[in-house]
């Protein structure tokens, strides 16, 4: 379920009981004359309302239907401009019927193709229709729903008194000052509708009836459309999958109260398709759903937000009408998040497995194997071992919600590894990426795989906090070079996706006794809004939103992170510094700390330095690192300095030079096409979407 599938709709109706679909036998009823067909196509371009234009593929006998607004026509032939574009293969299907309606009576006409291209159709009428007696769609009664419409600068109150999926009835009440006479009958409106205060429904609507109430007046408005766009067209997108057993939507519809209980046709990480009977429908695009329940074999598996996007009518063979609605999930708890990707991930390949409990010593097998715990390593953190397994067995074994990991797992035995952390607050660590040497040999790509395919799902999300995704990898590693740095050279843009070299220095150096002075100082919005300035002017990059010090608008959302860190049992604290000399500010120190082994480079509890003034004395430097690390009872940390040209112009050994990779996932198309002209194929979930 996609924004650019919404396509080939069917019209709003003039008339509170809407169109029907003509049925498999389109020659039955009453005999309908070319004179009067033309009065009635005339008409309906007179109240600027459009027909409805059936085709059928060729192969595989699905119908669809797209609206077109007829043009005057005085003889047997008929032009018509499309609502909205056909789909690109309309070459595929051939013309059936066109469907008119004037709002009481439905004719089908089964007419003749003249001309057929991107911008309108052209018909033969031939000498006669056929009218058709068709049920009426269902009205739903609606209580306690608030209803508003604005018009050219007027805004009208009232209530919903009913609705169908193609039209709404409401009651506007005589406004305190102002008259109901100011609503144009002729002109659009934007309808919107709210139960306690919460907003359930906003679109521009047509007014199809205006008669008096009892105590103002009643309106029948019919949606101008048929779809919505929520976010930004994309051209990679999640899979869709079609599940066995087919999971359930379950919701209490925001304008009825009642139970609605639909079967989904199909499933991704971004949404889910459902069908509903066309008499009976209930959804309508733009619509809010507050609460929406995913279940499958009668257990729920996940709560989300979600809005309708779309409405598709389709004939069935067996005679129903049905309508396909797309529903796009906005906003889900974390837990709900993983508990939706490891359905779509283990749909897709059994063997991909999202945040599920781990075999710890088949974990420490992999990582050694894999050499990603090599000798030096190891022997750096041999004598906290146990300090790294019990971070592990809680990361691992309890799924906190600032974690994520995703396994290649094949008959019990690990293959592959990676894993997110939430470490700042709008931003996911990827770090600790760990692939067997035998055995599978794409296992290092598909994990790879599922945390872009994870993070493309949900990166709309409030609550996921995925605004930037960001990793440290050394220039001399293969992998990363090849993919993160490879994607950094594509886009070409360090305000999309940015490199940041650091120097490394896992001891922090004992300053001299002759060190110049200096003032030290908790970082202010000014202070930060410098430094900021003179990295944007070095680098162009995106290292100060990465890091959450974008001029200190996150200050709460990093309280309120490191709280999180607390309540689920491990520590987080951060603080940033200013160095000054005189008026200058020389130095910005941002110091983490958190627990042992949450990042195995200890790069999660360390001390970024970024250094503005490179005549800054090193010595003076260390010593204010030194400071900072006292004042918060700190051992001795890791040192990041940036730019690295800085400790190289001072003639200041290091130990080796990390990369900061950052991308901002709204960019994400830039990305996942360079990932596949590297692999030479999609990765983020196996769909690529030409833009229409």
């Amino acid at each position: 379920m996609h924004d650019d599938d919404l396509k080939l709709v069917p019209a709003p109706a003039l008339d509170p009981e809407g169109p029907r679909r003509p049925s498999a036998q389109a020659e039955a009823g009453k005999r309908v004359r070319r004179r009067d067909l033309l009065n009635l196509l005339n008409l309906i371009n007179f109240r600027e309302g459009a027909i409805h234009v059936f085709f059928r593929h060729r192969e595989s006998g699905d119908r669809i239907s797209c609206r077109a607004f007829p043009l005057p026509c005085v003889d047997e032939s008929l032009a018509c401009r499309w609502a909205s574009p056909p789909p690109r293969r309309i070459a595929d299907y051939e013309l059936e019927s066109i469907l008119l309606s004037d709002g009481s009576s439905h004719v089908v006409v089964k007419a003749e193709l003249s001309r057929l291209d991107s911008e309108g159709i052209e018909l033969l009428i031939p000498e006669s229709g056929y009218e058709k007696g068709l049920r009426a769609m269902d009205r739903h009664p609606c209580e306690g729903v608030a209803a508003g419409i604005l018009q050219d600068g007027m805004a009208f109150e009232g209530e919903l008194l009913d609705f169908n999926a193609e039209s709404f009835r409401l009651a506007l009440s005589r406004p305190p000052s102002g008259s109901l006479r100011w609503i144009n009958a002729e002109r659009p409106v934007t309808a919107m509708f709210s139960k306690g205060g919460a907003l359930l429904y906003s679109g521009d609507c047509v007014v199809t009836r205006m008669g008096r109430g009892e105590a103002g007046r009643e309106l029948v408005l019919a949606p101008g459309s048929s779809s919505i766009k929520r976010y930004r067209s994309r051209e990679f997108r999640g899979q869709r999958q079609v599940l066995r057993p087919a999971p359930v939507a379950r919701f209490e519809h925001p304008f009825t109260g009642k139970q609605v209980c639909l079967q989904a046709e199909d499933i991704s990480g971004a949404g889910i398709c459902v069908e509903e009977f066309f008499e009976r429908s209930v959804l309508l695009p733009g619509m809010i759903v507050p609460r929406v329940s995913i279940e499958i074999a009668n257990c729920v598996v996940f709560e989300c937000r979600a809005q309708v996007l779309y409405r598709n009518v389709a004939n069935r063979e067996e005679g129903h009408c049905t309508a396909r609605c797309g529903l796009v999930f906005l906003d889900m708890a974390a837990a709900d998040q993983v508990r939706l990707s490891a359905f779509i991930h283990q749909s897709l390949d059994g063997r991909l497995k999202v945040c599920g409990k781990v075999d710890m010593e088949e974990l420490w097998r992999l990582f050694f194997e894999s050499s990603f715990i090599y000798p030096s390593k190891y022997k750096s953190i041999e004598s906290r071992k146990e300090e790294f397994k019990r971070t592990y067995e809680k990361l691992y074994l309890e799924s906190p919600s600032i974690a994520r990991h995703f396994l290649f797992q094949d008959k019990g035995q690990l293959f592959g590894h990676m894993s997110m952390l939430r470490f700042y607050p709008s931003s996911w660590i990827i770090h600790h990426h760990a692939a067997s040497q035998s055995g599978y040999g794409l296992a290092g790509v598909h994990v790879m795989e599922e945390v872009q395919r994870f993070a493309n799902d949900f990166y709309h999300h409030p609550s996921a906090h995925i605004d930037y995704l960001m990793g440290y990898y050394r220039r001399e590693n293969r992998f990363p070079s090849r993919v993160f740095g490879g994607a950094v050279h594509d886009i070409g843009d360090q305000s999309k996706a940015s490199l940041d070299a650091f120097a490394y220095l896992s001891q922090i150096p004992e300053p001299k006794d002759e060190s110049p002075s200096f003032l030290l100082f908790p970082a202010r919005r000014e202070d930060l809004a410098e430094a900021r300035r003179f990295y944007k002017g070095a680098s162009g990059g995106l290292m100060f939103e990465a890091l959450g010090l974008a001029e200190g608008d996150e200050e709460e959302a990093d309280r309120e992170l490191s709280a999180e860190y607390a309540r689920q049992g491990f520590r987080r604290e951060r603080a940033a510094y200013c160095m000054r000399q005189g008026e200058r500010l020389t130095a910005l120190l941002i110091l983490s700390l958190s627990d042992v082994g949450l990042n195995l480079s200890n790069l999660t509890n360390c001390v970024h330095a970024i250094v503005l003034d490179p005549a800054l004395d090193p010595g003076a430097l260390f010593s204010g690192i030194k400071t900072v690390l006292r004042r918060h009872s700190a051992e001795n940390a890791p040192l990041l300095a940036y730019p690295v040209s800085y400790l190289d112009d001072r003639g200041v050994a290091y130990e080796k030079e990390y990369l900061l990779w950052v991308l901002d996932t709204e960019r994400g198309d830039a990305y996942f096409a360079s990932i596949a002209r590297t692999f030479g194929r999609p990765t983020c979930g196996g769909e690529m979407h030409a833009e229409a």
